[in-house]
């Protein structure tokens, strides 16, 4: 295995805007060089206090692994872009009185797919949509695609209580960025972001105080005030993508049925789904199938299954067809990433 050095490319004063790139050949296990830079130019977080916390980046074997990330300081905040190529990642504190950095981060996904846990919560980012991630809590990502990026800032824990409340109920929940204030959001990040070196100290911390009650209004625009068509194309969505979860399994799944049993018209539900990050529900189908499928890949309980009575449990009559899908979704075949990412596993706190 040939790894290369973490290249830190520290620019003049005259740019406000730092690289760390990251390049592994053929890795064989974790990558410590990318966690450490998320860790320290990201969370904050000296070396020495690194013991307090837990992280972990397991790449895809058999694959150069390359990874980038971009930030600069706007006010107290750090704004960020990181691009990756597939990979695991995990970070969780060593105890819960750790005396360590905690902001919290806003992160757009802005190309490739990636599934984030956080705590008890699970989702599937796709271009466009954000989501809330709290650094006091335990977080699992998974770098789905080829390769992935986000656009990120931090922000400072809030310390108002309805701020507090909504912190808890948004935090990684997939929001849409393709309207309303998060759509004005996503571009202002975009634009500060290319500006940074013409941004001076005292109009970053104005744009700082400016981003984050953006995004605090996004987020409770996203939790308590979706326009009206919104609520009922979501509402019908939501609805449809229940009775798909509950019967993925069945081979003869269709949309027909699926209106019969929803009561609605097949029209209805393209209409509902042309918005959706998957583009129309029958890709919508065949993405969960393929996620549960990775699911039951990393799965204990499944390990004794071949790839093939896993694939055909979850509504593939093809085994060819889950391999390309599931190579288009993923970057590898799936016998790959079983073998590689279901050891990966979660980190466990010591």
């Amino acid at each position: 295995m040939k790894q290369q050095a973490v290249f830190l490319i520290q620019r003049s004063s005259q740019v406000s805007r730092d690289v760390v790139s990251v390049e592994v050949d053929d890795p064989s296990g974790p990558v410590p060089q990318w966690d450490a830079a998320l860790s320290r130019y990201i969370g904050g977080i000296s070396p020495d206090l690194r013991d307090q916390e837990i992280s972990q980046c397991v790449p895809i074997a058999g694959q150069t692994f390359r990874a980038r990330l971009e930030y600069g300081a706007l006010g107290d905040a750090i704004l960020f872009k990181a691009s990756a190529t597939p990979h695991y990642y995990a970070r969780s504190l060593r105890s819960p009185n750790a005396k360590l950095p905690s902001p919290i981060v806003l992160a757009f996904q802005s190309a490739g797919s990636a599934r984030v846990r956080h705590s008890d919560r699970s989702d599937i980012l796709h271009p466009g949509d954000w989501c809330f991630w709290d650094t006091m809590m335990p977080v699992e990502s998974w770098a789905m695609t080829r390769s992935i990026e986000i656009l990120s800032v931090t922000l400072a824990r809030p310390t108002d209580l309805e701020l507090q409340r909504l912190l808890r109920e948004g935090t990684a929940i997939r929001f849409d960025g393709k309207i309303g204030v998060s759509r004005i959001l996503q571009r202002n990040l975009l634009e500060i972001f290319d500006q940074l070196n013409r941004i001076s100290p005292t109009s970053g911390n104005a744009l700082c105080a400016a981003v984050t009650t953006m995004a605090w209004d996004a987020l409770r625009e996203q939790l308590t005030g979706p326009v009206a068509t919104l609520i009922s194309r979501d509402v019908l969505c939501s609805r449809v993508k229940t009775y798909i979860e509950a019967h993925l399994g069945d081979p003869c799944l269709a949309i027909a049925g699926i209106a019969d049993a929803c009561g609605v018209s097949v029209r209805s539900i393209h209409r509902a789904f042309a918005s959706d990050p998957a583009g129309s529900v029958s890709r919508y189908i065949w993405e969960r199938r393929v996620r549960r499928c990775a699911d039951a890949l990393l799965d204990d309980k499944d390990a004794c299954h071949r790839i093939t009575e896993i694939c055909l449990s979850w509504g593939f009559n093809s085994t060819s067809h889950f391999s390309r899908l599931f190579k288009e979704e993923f970057g590898v075949c799936p016998r790959t990433y079983r073998a590689n990412l279901g050891q990966g596993g979660a980190i466990t706190q010591s």
